[in-house]
């Protein structure tokens, strides 16, 4: 009988491995074997890799104008799925293959979720699928998910393979994991008296805890569904010791949490990695927005967040474009922090496809001549642009604007006006100062009839009669 399940099992493996297209990596030279018959089948191979290990190869083609792909696995990721699933048959394994190949087929930052499921996220798929097992022939289990608004698409709750994400099971087992969240708070204190993290901020709605071992990490483990709060695992020390800051010290790992947490009154906590840019909630959910309703409604986390984060910004050497801290100063809400970040004296201000909701102040830039803000979500030009008294050039296109300051009429050496691409519905009287019959400078003014309505297009060719438009 026991010979018979082992076969079961072995013919089970066996069948996925094949299923899955599993090949060997120990020789490179098999590896490029494979690929060639997939590009012999008329397939364009992609290497998916983490730290130079080859992970999975991803092949596409186009088949009755519909993309096919299909996902090969490597030996290693292979064997490290059937070692994570702890149940006797292996049971489950199909399940992880089937969700790690699916987050690679979606592509785009779906690719990082599936490189993190397999290298950093197995000891929490194996510790879910066994509260799953334990659990899904309850009639509780059962109660709980037809019940959810997040599993309301599982017709059958008990089979694992309608799970589409580790988060979704995660949500299902949920009820099931013991927690006793009072305890938390004085198992924080306890490690912030070591010396072992920081409460920077503890204010009526939410505290901000940074842990600076793992063990203070950990305390988070029967609570969220992050790697880095696993015993089992060192991924608190991988992203704090293998992503730096700027100035070479240890990256930090903030964890936020409503305070109601502490009562049992609330499931919100977030954890923040900057140098890996993310933003998760409980659920281990990826690119989560936390302005509106956590850094906005609390001063102290606002404060807090734009001083560590515009030190990190300012020690970045690559500038401007490429600044994931400046990324999350404006995500943050804090969009004057680009222009903070330059010097008074800049003749030049370009920014192009970075998001820039606001204006801030800028009266401070004296000397720039060339103001470029293009495809970057602008909804509003704020009045200081009428004191850049040396401005030649404004490129605003392809923003949200729909009405100009009445202070732009005070550029007076303005000659190039771009606003194409945006959705103005209202110009002010004060722009007949920018022509030259007015003593203004303005040569031309790029603007499309079709988006500002025939009436502008026509006050405009009034107020501006000098202008190109």
């Amino acid at each position: 009988m026991v010979e018979n399940k082992k076969n079961i099992v072995t013919d089970r493996i066996a069948f996925l491995a094949e299923k899955f297209d599993v090949f060997e990596t120990e020789d490179t030279k098999d590896v490029e074997v494979k690929i060639k018959k997939l590009k012999d089948d008329e397939f364009e191979v992609s290497k998916i890799t983490s730290s130079d290990t080859l992970l999975c190869l991803l092949s596409y083609k186009k088949v009755d104008n519909r993309m096919q792909k299909q996902v090969s696995i490597s030996f290693d990721v292979f064997t490290s799925i059937i070692e994570a699933d702890p149940t006797p048959n292996k049971s489950c394994v199909q399940w992880m293959l089937n969700v790690f190949t699916r987050l690679i087929k979606s592509g785009g930052t779906y690719t990082q979720v599936a490189i993190r499921f397999v290298i950093e996220d197995l000891p929490q798929a194996s510790s879910y699928i066994a509260l799953f097992e334990s659990n899904k022939r309850k009639k509780r289990f059962k109660d709980f998910c037809s019940s959810s608004h997040i599993l309301k698409h599982i017709v059958d709750p008990t089979d694992i393979n309608q799970y589409t994400s580790l988060a979704q099971l995660f949500d299902a087992v949920d009820p099931f994991i013991e927690r006793k969240p009072s305890e938390v708070e004085s198992m924080m204190d306890r490690f912030v008296k070591l010396g072992q993290a920081e409460i920077p901020v503890r204010d009526r709605k939410f505290t901000l805890f940074i842990p600076k071992v793992r063990d203070a990490n950990v305390i988070f483990d029967k609570f969220a569904n992050w790697c880095t709060a696993k015993p089992e695992n060192g991924m608190f020390r991988n992203y704090t010791e293998n992503n730096r800051r700027p100035d070479g010290n240890k990256s930090s790992i903030y964890i936020i949490i409503n305070n109601k947490f502490f009562e049992n009154e609330s499931n919100e906590i977030y954890q923040i990695h900057f140098e890996t840019s993310q933003i998760k909630d409980r659920h281990n959910s990826q690119n989560v927005s936390i302005f509106e309703n956590v850094i906005n409604q609390s001063e102290g986390l606002s404060s807090f967040f734009h001083d560590e984060l515009m030190e990190m910004a300012k020690g970045v050497s690559t500038g401007l474009d490429n600044n994931k801290y400046l990324d999350f100063l404006i995500k943050f809400g804090f969009c004057e922090s680009l222009f903070e970040l330059l010097d008074e004296k800049t003749p030049v201000i370009r920014f192009m496809t970075r998001e820039i909701p606001r204006m801030p102040d800028i009266s401070k830039f004296k000397s720039v001549d060339q103001l470029i803000i293009t495809n970057a979500g602008m909804v509003e030009l704020h009045s200081s642009i009428g004191m850049l008294e040396n401005l030649e050039m404004l490129v605003l296109s392809e923003n949200k604007i729909k009405v100009l300051p009445k202070e732009i009429g005070d550029l007076k050496n303005l000659t190039f006006l771009n606003i194409i691409g945006n959705p103005i519905t209202e110009f002010p009287d004060e722009i007949s100062k920018l022509d030259k019959s007015n003593g203004g400078s303005l040569f031309r003014l790029a603007v499309k009839k079709e988006q500002i309505g025939e009436n502008n297009y026509q006050k405009l060719k009034k107020l501006l009669p000098s202008v190109k438009l």
